[in-house]
């Protein structure tokens, strides 16, 4: 499992891209990407959003990737990361993080 540390440096990253106005590039995206596998790797609740950012990152990697197919999954991620954080076994600053996260995502999807 990973460090809090790193957990709090995703949130971050994800929030600032977000944050930041401007597309992220693919490759920032990838490097994010794999961050967040390292977290949520093994862990039953986060199983479909673990399989939608493999795809992402499979994505992400073309040199053109199908943006209305980033976008679909980048919905999807928000969606699932939602239902994650209202989950019974969630505390309350995790909540937050997430619900902030999964506003990163929306306005990531919006930007496309």
């Amino acid at each position: 499992m990973a460090s809090h540390a790193l957990d709090q440096r995703l949130f971050d990253q994800t929030i600032g891209i977000a944050d930041n106005g401007t597309a992220a590039s693919p490759a920032d995206g990838v490097q994010l990407i794999n961050g967040w596998l390292k977290v949520i790797e093994g862990n039953k609740s986060t199983e479909l959003i673990e399989a939608k950012l493999k795809e992402l990152r499979g994505l992400l990697q073309f040199a053109n990737p199908d943006a209305d197919r980033v976008r679909s999954l980048l919905m999807d991620l928000a969606d699932h990361t939602e239902q994650v954080s209202q989950g019974s076994d969630i505390q309350e600053p995790t909540v937050k993080k997430l619900e902030n996260v999964v506003d990163s995502i929306q306005k990531l999807a919006e930007q496309l």
